[in-house]
């Protein structure tokens, strides 16, 4: 179980620059943020790290950051009657505060505490606030941040209205660009509503390879990735790619999972960091472009979501990359 205390606010350490790039790259993915902004929400920001069940926020505490996760793994619970209800589970790129006193004017509905070891960039809410009144573009986007928490509690609501524990879980793999290996079965199941053996049973059950099936699904995605390159869309999501194959949603989140053994979105970066790579390795191919319109060629939305993918794959940037291919 979580620790008793609150993490408290750490000494503020400044983030390394391509992490706060990471931070205005994900702001910038729901609206584009003016140059001056940029600099004043990267002057505000800093470096959180929580350890394996460390308390970011308790239940009835006021709401003061907004975090973004560079790396770990963070659920969030309201506690009703006794009972502990997880509202939503957080990977590395996403955001997560108080979907209740988000805007720090009023006690949390929820509780936010690290599953495992995380590292997290937080940005304190009286910041946002002070922005609210004078940025067009913030109001957007913490607008559009709270719907996507709202949209998370939305489904987790459908989700235990679902019939069957089996529907429940077909459901959640629809809608979900997680691992799910990554996460602990237990939290999954309280998720979902379901008891811890009876998710077991649904996952030892789905791990049973039907070789024809997955071989089908293998050629499918193949085709689709390599000779169609549709990692190359921008936006691509899921449900699209399922569309596309004419497979359902939940099926194909299910082979990315178990078979690829990745998350939807480290499945297409895999193919898109592939791409700009072997374009590196052949000057010719690229020489009309800059390294960041051949990253954009690849698929990816921005500079920094592109540069910050590459190095976690090659441990260079794209510029290292290709100088190191002309040595």
């Amino acid at each position: 179980m979580p620790n008793a205390s609150a993490l408290r606010h750490q000494p503020f350490v400044k983030p390394d620059p391509e992490l706060m790039d990471l931070v205005i790259n994900h702001l910038s993915s729901y609206h584009p943020l003016p140059k001056a902004l940029e600099n004043e929400i990267k002057a505000c920001l800093f470096d959180v790290r929580a350890k394996k069940n460390e308390y970011l926020l308790k239940q009835g505490e006021t709401s003061e950051y907004l975090y973004l996760i560079i790396k770990g793994l963070v659920v969030g619970y309201t506690t009703l009657k006794n009972k502990k209800l997880t509202t939503y589970i957080c990977l590395e790129g996403e955001s997560v505060s108080a979907i209740k006193g988000m805007y720090g004017d009023g006690p949390s509905g929820e509780s936010i505490y690290a599953v495992e070891d995380s590292h997290l960039i937080g940005l304190p809410i009286h910041n946002l606030l002070q922005w609210l009144q004078t940025s067009f573009e913030l109001n957007i986007i913490i607008r559009k941040i709270v719907e996507s928490f709202y949209k998370s509690a939305h489904q987790r609501s459908n989700l235990v209205r679902m019939g069957s524990a089996q529907e429940k879980y077909e459901f959640y793999l629809s809608t979900t660009n997680h691992n799910i290996q990554r996460i602990p079965p237990q939290y999954i199941a309280d998720l979902l509503d379901i008891k811890p053996e009876t998710l077991h049973k649904i996952l030892k059950k789905a791990k049973q390879p039907n070789e024809a099936s997955v071989q089908t699904y293998f050629e499918l995605i193949e085709d689709y990735m390599r000779d169609q390159e549709a990692f190359k869309q921008h936006g691509l999501t899921l449900p699209k790619m399922a569309a596309d194959l004419r497979v359902p949603t939940h099926q194909l989140s299910h082979v990315l999972n178990f078979h690829y053994k990745k998350s939807f979105t480290a499945f297409v970066n895999h193919y898109r960091v592939d791409y700009v790579r072997s374009k590196l390795q052949n000057t010719s191919a690229w020489q009309h472009l800059t390294i960041e319109a051949l990253g954009k060629e690849g698929g990816f939305s921005s500079r920094s979501a592109f540069f910050a993918e590459f190095k976690s794959h090659t441990g260079m940037t794209p510029s290292e990359y290709a100088k190191s291919r002309q040595n």
